[in-house]
């Protein structure tokens, strides 16, 4: 039953609420009048755009009563008439009429309304195709784009449309979903960059603010190693509790030194290339050998994951690169064509091809049944990167340069020049950044679309060794590099601060590496060892404090490596963090 009633409300008494309330009205004067509201707090933005911001939300999240009584209450609207025409029309596909409005919703220069216009009959064009109407289209096309653009290829893109045979291969050859789809909310969308904001609010503008909230605090935060999934409520900061504390283990299963580790895409699997002449698939489940891969005649010193998480490329100085099916541990295929060490390989976004590149001077594209299918002259590579949209290949040369390339005609763009040789470099996921270890030990940073130098490294050994570098940490926010004094080194990407020094090898670091999917750090070494750095407690990569040896034999050559085991083995007790 409800409690008797005492003249409280919400703990506090109504008395209290009608003093706070005559306290409220006499600091905003004329608010009773005019609104009869209480506004509790000054702003220093308008409250028309606050308002608008809020109706556009209420509106795209469907509440259609809420929305009406903020318009009532607040004598503001989300657009005014014509802007609402506007909308509906386009939604609606009334073309004619769509064009008759552009002139009064606020589009400024002549080159934006012809932009606005040439977006409209497109998709007008588009609408025509799909209902067959082939002669109304071709007039459109004739009598009214041709008229709004100067780009030639583009009209002879649309006048190819006209030769579909289908309405399926119009939506297809158009990229488009059809007039029953979303593609006049994205027309709507594209008008609105000729739309002036004040008539038209744009598209999703509180999510797009929120999200700009969201990326300034990931820019701020020191330790970015984690999600930011806290919500709205708080701001997001990575405490120093989830950046990588402690080596979690270290895997012991290579004779030699380990020239090389790299995580699958999916983050099920670490693969690591040794002086040994072998591959080794590790499970991130458990960390037992998946499998051993032997046939390499000398080291081991790249290796390349295909998208699919199914296959690996491994590049040796034997000249010859070899592919590996993961699942059923096979060896697919022997590609031979370069004449020296190749130094460097990567996949071209699909899971049939990759690239190489060697010290014989030549980079060379492959299909995975060992066809070459295009090869370029190139000086001695270093190593090579790949953007993620396969549109970029940096290639570092024996001497100090970079050499980019549009990937998609292998044309030369331009060059970044070093003062001494580059060792290894790494791209970020955005290709906004390249990150460039040099044989004096200097980590460099580049703004690749500036072409400038933006940051420098410093801290760590190198010299006499090969040491690759990586980014790391959510939206690649972290720099790291391994050392040739065993340690491994974490800088902030965007202040250039030293974060910490890890030790968990005895000897040079080779190479370091980072996967989102698994949330941790790999590295290798001269030790013969590889490292497992879990970014934070609970990440998958993270496993219970374990003070005992895992050994796990190699399930295919168990007699003929019996004293070839694999260790896991909890490190914690060997591990120096130096943390700043």
């Amino acid at each position: 039953s409800p409690p008797p009633d005492t003249g409280a409300t919400n703990g506090r008494d109504t008395a209290a609420l009608a003093d706070t309330s005559e306290t409220l009205l006499k600091r905003y004067p004329g608010q009773e009048q005019e609104t009869q509201r209480i506004c509790l707090r000054d702003s220093q933005f308008e409250e028309e755009q606050v308002v608008r911001l809020l109706l556009q939300e209420l509106h795209d999240r469907g509440f259609t009563d809420t929305f009406n009584q903020l318009q009532r209450e607040s004598g503001f609207t989300l657009e005014n008439e014509p802007v609402s025409q506007f909308r509906n029309s386009v939604l609606a596909g009334e073309w004619s009429k769509v064009k008759d409005s552009l002139s009064t919703i606020g589009i400024q220069t002549p080159d934006n309304l012809n932009a606005a216009l040439f977006l409209i009959k497109r998709q007008q064009f588009l609408e025509l195709l799909e209902a067959r109407q082939l002669k109304q289209a071709l007039l459109v096309l004739q009598n009214e784009l041709s008229t709004l653009t100067n780009d030639i290829q583009q009209l002879h893109r649309l006048s190819g449309l006209l030769m579909c045979p289908s309405v399926e291969d119009l939506r297809t050859a158009a990229d488009w979903d059809g007039s029953s789809g979303r593609s006049r909310f994205v027309v709507l969308e594209s008008l609105q960059t000729y739309i002036s904001p004040g008539s038209m609010v744009p598209v999703h503008r509180m999510e797009t603010l929120f999200g700009q909230a969201l990326a300034y605090q990931c820019d701020a935060c020191k330790y970015h190693v984690r999600p930011a999934n806290q919500g709205l409520y708080i701001d997001h900061m990575c405490p120093t509790s989830v950046f990588p504390q402690e080596l979690q283990f270290s895997l012991k299963g290579h004779q030699d030194e380990v020239w090389y580790v790299a995580f699958s895409p999916d983050g099920r699997y670490l693969a690591s290339g040794s002086r040994d002449k072998t591959c080794i698939i590790w499970s991130m489940s458990d960390f037992s050998i998946v499998h051993r891969f032997n046939g390499h005649q000398n080291e081991v010193a790249y290796i390349a994951w295909s998208p699919n998480s199914k296959y690996i490329v491994s590049a040796s100085s034997d000249r010859t690169l070899r592919l590996w099916d993961v699942e059923d541990g096979t060896q697919m295929q022997v590609f031979s064509g370069h004449e020296e060490t190749v130094t460097s390989c990567k996949w071209l976004g699909t899971n049939d091809r990759f690239i190489s590149g060697g010290l014989d001077h030549r980079i060379i594209i492959w299909d995975i049944n060992g066809t070459i299918v295009k090869q370029i002259s190139s000086p001695r590579v270093h190593d090579l990167a790949v953007s993620s949209d396969c549109s970029l290949l940096l290639v570092a040369d024996e001497k100090t340069d970079i050499h980019a390339y549009d990937l998609t005609t292998l044309t030369f763009m331009y060059s970044l020049n070093e003062p001494v040789e580059v060792m290894s470099m790494a791209l970020s996921a955005d290709a906004r950044y390249c990150i460039t270890g040099l044989r004096n030990g200097e980590l460099h940073m580049w703004d690749l679309d500036t072409r400038t130098l933006v940051r420098d490294f410093s801290g760590h050994t190198q010299g006499q060794y090969v040491i690759r570098c990586t980014f790391a940490g959510q939206d690649d926010r972290l720099v790291a590099t391994g050392s040739e004094d065993g340690l491994l080194f974490v800088w902030n990407r965007n202040t250039g601060q030293l974060l910490a020094r890890l030790r968990g090898h005895t000897k040079t670091i080779n190479v370091c590496t980072w996967s989102d999917k698994a949330a941790a750090l790999a590295t290798s070494s001269d030790d013969k060892t590889i490292c497992i750095w879990p970014a934070y407690r609970g990440a998958p990569s993270h496993r219970p404090d374990s003070t005992d040896d895992l050994s796990t034999s190699d399930d295919d050559d168990d007699e003929s490596h019996a004293d070839d085991k694999s260790m896991v083995s909890g490190a914690h007790s060997t591990t120096s963090i130096d943390m700043f």
